[in-house]
Parts: structure tokens; sequence; C-alpha cells
């Protein structure tokens, strides 16, 4: 799992060929044009002067852009620590626990957030009184993004050689509890289990392995957060079946033990 914390800025994104994750909420406004994020599989428009808020930590990549170009699209980012949101009363809770379970929201975005942004970006690498007062506006966009967020629209059509790929992503990301095995996830998609590992990786850059336990970590660390179940609990309910297997990918994944994760996080 990649690591962004508090960091904010304006960046000239390309289409990503490979799907990412990190432990933070995240908000995406596209500038200049319209942006199709693709998050656990499922693609979502956002329009121009919309801004997409998501956790970040479910396997997400920008997977098309609008009138910029096949170059890129300029993309005003924000990302926040979970633990951080998960600290704020003011957000509600409600609508931490819809983005934890993979909803994807949008909100108007008014024509001086991406400038506040900028001075944002500043502010984060200024100093302790600078980055606190960062934090705090970080803090309303996100009571913003709540306010006048609404569940974002389906993507525009595939290309026909992604299609399968996103499909079998899909999958993935509504069967990661159940056993799963690469024939499975290729059956989806009519595809012979080679054929569908390579449009699979071809598309998504990862293996079909690998993405199924980004899934199951990302589910594990939202129920450690937001339920008691004990770490053998945790294993099953994400779909790791050991105890051993999900300890030693959590680890992998996150940094750390379980246990210390929820620690953290509450």
């Amino acid at each position: 799992m990649e690591n962004f914390g508090f960091a904010c800025g304006l960046s000239m994104l390309p289409v990503m060929a490979r799907a990412h994750r990190h432990d933070d909420v995240e908000l995406a406004l596209p500038r200049g044009g319209s942006a199709v994020m693709e998050v656990a599989g499922t693609p979502y428009a956002v329009d121009e002067g919309r801004c997409a808020v998501f956790w970040a930590g479910v396997p997400h990549r920008l997977a098309e852009v609008g009138r910029q170009g096949e170059a890129g699209t300029a993309v005003a980012w924000l990302t926040i620590p979970l633990v951080d949101v998960l600290s704020w009363s003011s957000v509600p809770p409600d609508f931490v626990s819809q983005l934890l379970r993979g909803t994807v929201a949008t909100f108007a975005a008014p024509p001086t957030m991406a400038p506040a942004m900028s001075l944002l970006a500043e502010e984060i690498d200024a100093g302790p009184v600078p980055r606190a007062a960062a934090r705090r506006e970080a803090e309303a966009w996100l009571l913003r993004a709540a306010h006048g967020a609404r569940a974002a629209a389906g993507g525009r059509a595939p290309e026909p050689g992604s299609r399968s790929a996103r499909t079998m992503a899909s999958w993935v990301a509504r069967h990661f509890r159940e056993p799963v095995a690469v024939a499975d996830v290729a059956a989806v998609a009519h595809l012979h289990p080679s054929t569908a590992r390579a449009a699979f990786r071809r598309e998504l850059g990862v293996t079909i392995t690998e993405y199924l336990a980004q899934c199951r970590t990302a589910e594990a660390q939202r129920l450690l957060m937001s339920s008691d179940l004990t770490t053998d609990e945790v294993a099953v309910r994400a779909g790791f079946g050991s105890t051993s297997r999900f300890y030693a990918r959590f680890v992998q994944d996150v940094g750390m033990p379980p246990a210390a994760y929820r620690r953290r996080m509450r």
C-alpha cells in the first residue's frame, strides 16, 4: 500500500495503467474536462465542475480523461489520512461508513475550490501552524462533501479491450469474501484462465490474485475499524480463510499487525 498522508496538489495526470491503494480519503477534482475514476473495478463518471470523494483504501485508478486528451487531465486532489477523518466528529459517521463500503460520491465544486487546494498545498509544507489551518480547511471540505454528495453515475462504456478486465475486477470486488480461484474469475468473462490473467494484468497493472488480496485487505481494514470482531473472525469475514495468511498479507499491505492498526485507527 502506498503512503500519501495529508497532501494536496494540482497535477497533470495520465490514464493510470495500474490500480493502486492508500489509506486515505481522497477528493479529486478534474479541471478543464471530465474524467472516469475506476474504483473496485467499477467506472464512475466525474463531470467537469464536480469533485469525487472516495476511500482510497480500495483499488482505484484514473481510467479515462475528457477533452484534454490521452496525455492526461489536470486534477486538483486532496488526500486525508483515514485516521484523521475518523477523529473529526463534524463529519457524519454515516457518510464515512458509506465511503468505507466503496461508495463513490460527487459534489458540486465551487469555483474557489481549486485555488483553495493550491493554498492548502502551500500551507501543508509551511510549518505546524499553517498545517493545522490546512487540516481545518480539509475538514470543512469533507463536511461540504458530506452535505452535498450524491452517488456517482456509471462511467462511459469501456473500450472492448478493457471490458473483460472491468467485468472481472467488478466481480472480484463483489465476491472476494468467498473462496475464489482464477478459473472462477475467468469464467465470468467467458475467457480461458491464461487469457484472463493476461487481459487483467494488461488493463489493471496487477494480477487477479493480487487484486483479490487487495480487496480482502481493504475489507479487513474496514472491519477492524468498524467492529469488535476478533482477528480470527476478521480473517474469515474478509475472505482470507486462515489467520496466518491474513496476518502476513495485512502486515505486507498496511505495514503493521491488525491489532496495532485497530488501536491506531481508534
